[in-house]
């Protein structure tokens, strides 16, 4: 009896255990849902949008308050007072400059759990795909990934361009994969050398 409620006991300790091993893909939502193209329209005071764009503000990570619109055809939402700001490293000096949405940085809402948008104009690759093409396939292979889609930006009804938006590592990603959201965070810059 007691080699029976051994086995079993390992049986069960095994399986909860390799539970934890196995990474949690989320479904893709509305956010990152990738069989159409949403639209996001950013409606910013002019005079921000200048400042933010002006060659003497590109490394600042001052966020503008501004409005977002969300349209995919089926699901149309609205959040004011979400911040927007230029991200990355090299992109910032590029023509197409990438964004970063703050739903919640003036005190709205999330957008369907989500604090962030990482808007990518991908100035590298005039293709608009292989950064998307990488995560689908790290998905397809089982291993985690942020998810990501297509959107076409809009900034004050001006067409910028077809980005990838890109799910932001963070606590509402780790929540998403069922992970301790109060763990460690690290993120590399550019032009780091891990020397200590």
């Amino acid at each position: 009896m007691s080699l029976k409620i051994t086995f079993i006991t390992v049986i069960i300790i095994w399986c909860q255990m390799t539970s934890f091993l196995q990474p949690s893909l989320p479904d893709a939502g509305i956010a990152f849902n990738d069989k159409i193209v949403p639209r996001i329209d950013i409606t910013i005071d002019p005079d921000s949008l200048m400042m933010l764009l002006d060659d003497s503000n590109l490394s600042e990570d001052h966020e503008y308050p501004a409005n977002f619109y969300w349209n995919d055809g089926t699901n149309k939402d609205t959040i004011q007072h979400v911040g927007f700001r230029i991200r990355g490293n090299t992109s910032r000096v590029s023509q197409k400059k990438s964004f970063k949405i703050k739903f919640n940085h003036f005190g709205s809402k999330k957008f369907y759990g989500l604090s962030d948008f990482n808007l990518n104009g991908e100035h590298n690759d005039p293709s608009i795909i292989r950064s998307k093409l990488n995560w689908d396939i790290l998905k397809l292979a089982g291993i985690e990934s942020c998810r990501s889609n297509h959107v076409a930006l809009y900034i004050n009804k001006e067409y910028k361009g077809l980005y990838i938006n890109v799910e932001h590592i963070n606590e509402d990603y780790l929540r998403a994969r069922h992970k301790n959201p109060d763990g460690q965070l690290f993120k590399c810059f550019y032009g780091a050398d891990f020397v200590i």
